[in-house]
């Protein structure tokens, strides 16, 4: 059965989301409202407030970097042992390469509809 909006998960939507920041060339203008979208948010996964921390921080806004900065930005914060596989890991070829404003939007969606 193919999951619908409504059947997908919080917490794999912000892995989604992760994934699409920590894969997408974004512009600096457009981090400015990405952080102001999620600065406040209350991840439901405790790793994925790590992640989503440790790319705040990181110096450099190179997705090609990440592969070795996300981590190293993480051991500096005291979480040396997240599995950065799955949000690190090559996509599926083919995949549709998910945009960060709409999984924003859908996480919103999705978490405003519990309240």
């Amino acid at each position: 059965m193919a999951r619908t909006e409504h059947s997908v998960h919080v917490s794999e939507i912000e892995r989604q989301l992760l994934r699409a920041l920590i894969s997408t060339q974004i512009e600096s203008s457009d981090w400015t409202a990405i952080d102001r979208e999620l600065g406040a948010y209350a991840w439901r996964e405790p790793d994925h407030t790590v992640v989503y921390k440790a790319i705040v921080r990181a110096r450099s806004r190179d997705q090609k970097n990440w592969r070795k900065e996300l981590p190293a930005q993480a051991t500096r914060m005291g979480f040396p042992d997240l599995d950065w596989q799955e949000l690190l890991g090559p996509t599926l070829p083919g995949a549709p390469k998910p945009q960060p404003q709409q999984l924003i939007r859908q996480l919103k969606r999705k978490t405003d509809s519990r309240t």
